[in-house]
Formats: structure tokens, C-alpha cells, sequence
């Protein structure tokens, strides 16, 4: 027997995209959200943080780094000038 409201099957292909679209979309709405927070807190590139991304820190944690690989700086002095430098 032929149900009436079922047509030529279009109501059926309807029915399957909005399942789909119920059970599908807030899920990758939410990985969507997760990522975009997570994503636009996180420094790109540079991996000793997003306060050490433009070039002028880059170059100071590069001048200090030398420096203590010269010795002409303790490393509790490193230290403090490097999170002084990530800081900024």
C-alpha cells in the first residue's frame, strides 16, 4: 500500500537531510566553537608564547639568549629577562 503524503519520495529524501542536519550539525557546531576559542587564544608560529610573536621580542629573546650562552648573564638573570621579554 502507497502512502499518500509520501508523493514520489521527495518527502522521504526531506526527511533524511533534516535527520541528518538534527543529528549532525550540533556537534560540528560545537567542535567549530571549541576550535575558534582555542584557536584565537593560541600564539601562531612561535612556540614560547603569543607575547613572543612580534619580531622585536623575537629578537630580544634571540639577543638574550646569546648572551647567556656567552656567560655574561647568570641564569637566574636569564630567567627573570626572559619572562620579562614573554611579558610584554
Amino acid at each position: 500500500m502507497m502512502h499518500w503524503w509520501w508523493g514520489d519520495g521527495w518527502a522521504m529524501w526531506a526527511m533524511w537531510i533534516a535527520m541528518m542536519a538534527f543529528w549532525l550539525l550540533p556537534p560540528l557546531l560545537a567542535v567549530a566553537l571549541f576550535w575558534w576559542i582555542v584557536g584565537g587564544r593560541a600564539g601562531r608560529g612561535d612556540r614560547t608564547g603569543a607575547a613572543a610573536t612580534s619580531d622585536d621580542n623575537r629578537r630580544a629573546l634571540a639577543i638574550l639568549k646569546e648572551r647567556y650562552a656567552r656567560g655574561e648573564i647568570s641564569r637566574e638573570e636569564f630567567e627573570r629577562m626572559k619572562q620579562d621579554i614573554l611579558s610584554s
